[in-house]
């Protein structure tokens, strides 16, 4: 079968039932002269010597296992150990696999006997009754494979492995049998005495331990590596879970805020509607009425006193004149509230939520109007100077909503570090005025926003967080971290685009949003 399970006697020797230790391991005697009182002496010197020495062994064995973890260190000290001691050719580990076939998997011999480590065992000619021997603590020694009545077959594979004599102990794990321990004895005979057999059975049991102690350890450490990745898989399902909630909320805020701005929008368009279209009849009224009143003063230029009176306390003709612009002033004022409200509209878009090919410019332009009061002056600061550098545009298929929505966390964002930072400016001498940039362009088959501010730039450690759920650099209660991790979802995963941030300190922040202006290119090179 193998190295070590070779050394077995056949059943086909001696007799039908396999022999005990008895039989296989004699104990030497001499049947000389009586030794004389100093000859018993030194033998007794020499047996007390080597037992201290495998003491030692065994202490040293025991010792390394409960202070090491490391299985194959052990093993490989033990074998190199027991043959130096045993002054044998061979020691060997060998362990069982399936169908009691096995290999060695642990060696220590010297020149000019031959490896036989990894060989997987083929001895076709071991009783496989000898496993459950074994399995109860059955040790078997041979002296001489060419006198002990082996089978023929049996004595030629155990010379192909050049065992010429063999001690074999199991060694049991948890009171199964696991593998054998063996001393091979490759250049002569040998017979093993009582004292070298209790060694070998000892340092079984040491092996033994260190392997159950090596299980429990790869347990250990195995349960303990996937608690880890569950404990991990875990922290990542719940900042997944904690971030697709936040993007929910936020979404639902940008869905609620677009229904608030398209309610107003639709309230405000009635009476503006309704404004907007008399004008033109007030006008006429007007002009008639004026021309009417010309023609009386015309054919009738002294009117009677009491007309004279109210003529002069109502000035007509002053009002006359005012009447004319106060109706201009209407029909501006009028159309800047249409326009409002149509920019109104245009931001929230509920009626685009699907892709469609639409103006970027407008909108931005939407966006800017709902950010409009940030433009102003105040007590506080002064106002943002906005310069827009539009250029030509083709209609850009996109989610209009969502984009706007991106125009809208981008341009916050940059408002925000404007007025933080002429708010930590002490010196008004170096005060510098807050400025907004926005440039548009197209660049072969893509669409290019640039929204850049003059603020003081963003540090390199901070930048390569920006995109991360819930980072903000804001005080508490006055950022969620979520607009660009949100806006970046948008662009990238949405639109098949990109969101690039460009920053030097002390010289501003560029966004740069870049989209495909068709999303079949997108799905083209996908």
């Amino acid at each position: 079968m193998h190295s070590g399970v070779g050394a077995h006697s056949h059943p086909c020797s001696r007799s039908s039932e396999l022999p005990g230790p008895e039989e296989s391991s004699p104990i030497e005697t001499n049947a000389a002269e009586p030794l004389g009182d100093e000859d018993r002496l030194k033998q007794s010197e020499a047996k007390f010597r080597e037992l201290a020495r495998q003491n030692e062994l065994l202490y040293q064995v025991s010792k390394q296992i409960r202070q090491s973890l490391q299985l194959d260190q052990i093993l490989q000290t033990t074998v190199c150990q027991i043959r130096c001691l045993l002054e044998t050719d061979r020691v060997l580990i060998y362990r069982f696999g399936d169908n009691w076939q096995g290999q060695v998997v642990i060696e220590d011999v010297i020149p000019p006997w031959r490896e036989t480590l990894g060989q997987m065992g083929a001895d076709s000619c071991f009783p496989e009754g000898y496993a459950e021997l074994y399995g109860h603590g059955y040790v078997r020694a041979i002296e001489d494979i060419e006198t002990a009545g082996l089978d023929a077959c049996h004595v030629e594979y155990l010379k192909s492995l050049q065992v010429r004599s063999n001690l074999i102990v199991p060694i049991l794990v948890r009171n199964q049998l696991w593998g054998l321990l063996i001393a091979h004895h490759c250049c002569a005979p040998r017979r093993w005495r009582e004292s070298e057999t209790e060694l070998l059975q000892a340092l079984a049991e040491q092996v033994g331990v260190a392997i159950r102690q090596a299980d429990l350890y790869e347990q250990a450490t195995k349960s303990a590596r996937l608690a880890h990745q569950q404990a991990t898989q875990l922290e990542m399902t719940l900042q997944r879970l904690k971030k697709t909630q936040a993007q929910l909320v936020q979404t639902e805020k940008m869905s609620s805020l677009g229904q608030l701005v398209a309610g107003i929008a639709h309230e405000i368009n009635n009476p503006v509607n309704f404004i907007y279209g008399n004008v033109g009849y007030l006008k006429t009224y007007i002009q008639d009425l004026t021309h009417l009143v010309n023609l009386y003063q015309t054919h009738y230029p002294e009117p009677v006193q009491p007309i004279a009176d109210q003529i002069e306390t109502m000035e007509l003709d002053f009002m006359l004149g005012d009447l004319q612009d106060i109706l201009k002033s209407y029909k501006v004022g009028s159309d800047r509230i249409r326009q409002i409200v149509l920019s109104l509209r245009t931001f929230s878009r509920l009626d685009e939520a699907d892709m469609k090919a639409v103006d970027i410019h407008e909108g931005i332009d939407s966006t800017l109007l709902l950010l409009q009061h940030r433009l102003r002056d105040n007590r506080q600061w002064p106002p943002v100077q906005l310069h827009k550098h539009y250029g030509t545009l083709p209609l850009v298929e996109c989610y209009p909503s969502q984009l706007n929505q991106v125009f809208l966390n981008i341009l916050t964002n940059a408002f925000d570090v404007l007025e933080q930072q002429f708010s930590e400016q002490n010196d008004l001498a170096q005060q510098v005025t807050p400025e907004i940039t926005i440039v548009t362009e197209v660049k072969e088959s893509y669409a290019f926003v640039r929204i850049r501010d003059n603020g003081p730039g963003i540090p390199p450690e901070i930048r390569s967080r920006l995109f991360d759920p819930f980072f903000t650099t804001k005080p508490a209660g006055q950022g969620t971290g979520l607009g660009l991790s949100i806006s970046h979802q948008i662009i990238v995963e949405a639109h098949g685009g990109r969101l690039l941030c460009h920053s030097t300190p002390e010289e501003g922040t560029e966004f740069c949003v870049v989209i495909p202006l068709q999303q079949a290119q997108v799905l083209k090179s996908a």
